[in-house]
C-alpha cells in the first residue's frame, strides 16, 4: 500500500505500518492527516498531540509492538472477513494475483450506472470465487484495480463496493468515492453535463490530485495495468460531464509521460434506449449522449457503446450466473447488467494466459491478444487530413453470441456468427458498414478442437467477412476491412461463445441523436451555447462512423 499523503509504498517507509509513518513523517502535517485518513487522526492524536510516540513504543520492547493495525477497510492490508468465501489460493492457479503490473484492466466506475457495472463484475468475480471456478482466473489475473467515483453519496452507501468490497462508513466515502468534495450538496448533477464537468474539475485545482489525496485508488496501481477502462453513462451529468475530464486528467497527471505509446484508455459506455421511462424519449438525454461520446472520444482511444434495449434482448440468452446482483443492482438493470458483464469477461479473458507463471500449466488456454490489438489497428485507417489534434476514438460495436448445440461444423458455426451479430449484438449497428473487427472464438476443449480447426483453416474468416455478415469485399476505398479471429479453450462452459468489436460501424440510434442536437445546436439557449462549445470534437467522431469514412 501507500501512504495518500507522501505516496511512498511501504515497502520505502522507515516503519511497520501506517500509523507509525504518519506519527513519524507526518507528525507536523496534522491537517493532511486529518483531512485524508480521519478514522486515524482521532485515534493517534488529542488536541494536537500525539496519543502514541513509535520511537517510545519500539524501545517498551512490547511483544503487541509488531502487530499491524488495521487500514482503511478493503486495502491490501485488510484480513478477508470472516464470512467472505476462501478466494482460489495463488498456488492452486500459480498466479501472482498480488501484483497489479501488466494486468489487463484498472475499471473505474463512473456515477449511477458505472457503480452499478463495477458492483456487477465484482459479485459476478466473487460468484465464481465461491464456487472454486477455473474461471475465477479470469478476474483475478485480469484486474490491477478498480475503483467507484460519484457525485451522489446515497448512491455511493448502497453499492456492493461501498458495503462489502470496502466496508465503507458515510465518512470514509466522502473521502474516497465522492467528486467534488466541497463543491456540491451530494446529491447528483441533475442531468446537467456541464455541472459534472466543474465538479470534476474542481477537485484538481490550484495543484490538487486527488489520486494522491483522497481517493482509494493508488496511482502505481493505474500505472501498472495494461489499460484503463471507464463504465459510465452518457446522458446524465456525473457519468457524461465527469468522466472525460477524468480521463484526461489521469493521462496528463497519473500516467508516465516518458513511453513512446501512451497507455490505453477504453470507456464502456451506456446509452439508454429510445423511449420508455429511462430511455431517451427526452431531447436533453439525446443531446448529453452526444456531448458524452464526443467528449469521451477526444480523452480515450476506444468507446464501446451498450445499447439497453440490446442488452435487454441478449439477456435471454447471455446469463451468466451472478450472486447477489439484484440485492446492489436496481432489479431491471441487474438483468441488463448480466450480459454486459460477460461481454467484458471476455474481453478480460483474451490476455489472462500471459499472467501465468511459465512453469504451470494452464487450464484457459489458446490464442492471446492484449487490449491495443482491439482498436490500434484502426487507427491508420483514418483519412490523412482529419485533424490530429481531433481524431476521434475508436467506436467498438460488441457483439456476444452463443452455439449450444454439442458439435460445431460450417454451418453451426455460420448459425453462432448471425447469433451475435444480429440476435445478440449489445448495441445498434450495422455490420456490413464496420471498418473490420476482432472476434474472440471459446468454449470447453472437448468442442473447441473442431473450433481450432475451422479458425486455422481461414473457415471462420471467411463467414464473418461474408456478404451476410461483414461483406468484406463491398468496400469503397484502398483500405481493406481487416477481420481477426483468435480462440481460447475455457473450463466450466459447456457451449462456445463468440465475443467481438466491430470498428466504427454506422450506428443509428447514435445518428438520431447527432441529427437532435444538430439542431438544438442552431438555437438561442444555454444549451445551444453549451454545445456549440464542445461540437469540434463532435463532427470528427460522428464523420468517420461508416465505411465510407475510412481513407
Amino acid at each position: 500500500m501507500r501512504c495518500k499523503i507522501c505516496s511512498l509504498p511501504d515497502s520505502q517507509w522507515e516503519d511497520d505500518d501506517l500509523d507509525d509513518h504518519l506519527l513519524a513523517a507526518h507528525r507536523d502535517e496534522q491537517p493532511a492527516i486529518r483531512a485524508v485518513y480521519t478514522d486515524r487522526y482521532d485515534r493517534l492524536f488529542e488536541d494536537g498531540d500525539p496519543l502514541v510516540d513509535p520511537e517510545a513504543e519500539a524501545d517498551a520492547d512490547d511483544p503487541s509492538d509488531g502487530e499491524r493495525r488495521a487500514d482503511i477497510p478493503g486495502t491490501s492490508s485488510d484480513p478477508p472477513a470472516e464470512d467472505d468465501p476462501d478466494p482460489p489460493s495463488d498456488a492452486e492457479f500459480d498466479v501472482d494475483f498480488e501484483d497489479s503490473y501488466g494486468k489487463k484492466w484498472f475499471m473505474i466506475g463512473v456515477g449511477g450506472a458505472g457503480n452499478n457495472i463495477l458492483d456487477a463484475v465484482l459479485l459476478r468475480r466473487d460468484t465464481l470465487r465461491r464456487n472454486n471456478e477455473n474461471r475465477a482466473l479470469i478476474w483475478e489475473g485480469g484486474l490491477a484495480g478498480y475503483g467507484i467515483l460519484n457525485t451522489n453519496i446515497a448512491e455511493l452507501e448502497q453499492t456492493y463496493y461501498a458495503q462489502e468490497e470496502r466496508g465503507y462508513s458515510r465518512q470514509q466515502l466522502m473521502m474516497n468515492a465522492i467528486i467534488g468534495q466541497g463543491a456540491h450538496g451530494y446529491q447528483g448533477m441533475g442531468r446537467r453535463w456541464d455541472h459534472g464537468k466543474k465538479v470534476m474539475e474542481r477537485d484538481f485545482e490550484d495543484g490538487r490530485n486527488p489520486f494522491r489525496e483522497r481517493w482509494d485508488m493508488d496511482p502505481q496501481t493505474l500505472q501498472d495495468a495494461q489499460a484503463i477502462m471507464f463504465v459510465h453513462s452518457v446522458t446524465k451529468g456525473t457519468g457524461c460531464g465527469s468522466t472525460p475530464v477524468l480521463a484526461r486528467k489521469i493521462r496528463e497527471e497519473v500516467l508516465n509521460d516518458d513511453y513512446v505509446i501512451s497507455k490505453a484508455l477504453l470507456s464502456s459506455v451506456v446509452i439508454p434506449s429510445e423511449g420508455g421511462n429511462n430511455g431517451m424519449s427526452g431531447g436533453k438525454a439525446r443531446v448529453n449522449g452526444v456531448v458524452g461520446l464526443a467528449r469521451m472520444s477526444a480523452a480515450v482511444d476506444a468507446i464501446v457503446p451498450f445499447d439497453n434495449e440490446r442488452l435487454e434482448a441478449a439477456g435471454a440468452d447471455i446469463t451468466p450466473r451472478i450472486d447477489g446482483l439484484r440485492e446492489y443492482n436496481p432489479p431491471h438493470y441487474a438483468d441488463l447488467n448480466r450480459p454486459l458483464v460477460a461481454f467484458l469477461e471476455a474481453f478480460t479473458m483474451s490476455s489472462t494466459p500471459q499472467f501465468v507463471k511459465q512453469d504451470a500449466s494452464m487450464a484457459i488456454h489458446g490464442d492471446v491478444f492484449d487490449v491495443a490489438d482491439s482498436f490500434r489497428p484502426v487507427e491508420d485507417k483514418y483519412p490523412l487530413d482529419l485533424d490530429a489534434d481531433h481524431r476521434p476514438a475508436v467506436i467498438l460495436a460488441p457483439v456476444l453470441g452463443r452455439a449450444r448445440g454439442e458439435t460445431i461444423n460450417r454451418s453451426q458455426l455460420e448459425t453462432l456468427v448471425s447469433n451475435a451479430l444480429y440476435q445478440n449484438r449489445l448495441a445498434k449497428f450495422d455490420p456490413e458498414t464496420a471498418w473490420g473487427g476482432t472476434f474472440l472464438l471459446y468454449g470447453p476443449e472437448r468442442k473447441m478442437e473442431e473450433v481450432s480447426r475451422l479458425v486455422s483453416d481461414g473457415v471462420a474468416r471467411d463467414i464473418l467477412a461474408s456478404e451476410d455478415f461483414l461483406d468484406a469485399a463491398n468496400q469503397p476505398g484502398t483500405e481493406s476491412i481487416d477481420i481477426h479471429v483468435e480462440q481460447l479453450v475455457t473450463p466450466d462452459l459447456d457451449d462456445v461463445y463468440l465475443w467481438g468489436t466491430l470498428w466504427n460501424p454506422r450506428m443509428p440510434s447514435l445518428e438520431r441523436m447527432y441529427d437532435h442536437a444538430k439542431n438544438i445546436k442552431e438555437g438561442n439557449s444555454q444549451q445551444a451555447e453549451n454545445l456549440r462549445a464542445v461540437w469540434q470534437d463532435v463532427e470528427p467522431l460522428f464523420s468517420c462512423l461508416g465505411r465510407e469514412n475510412m481513407a
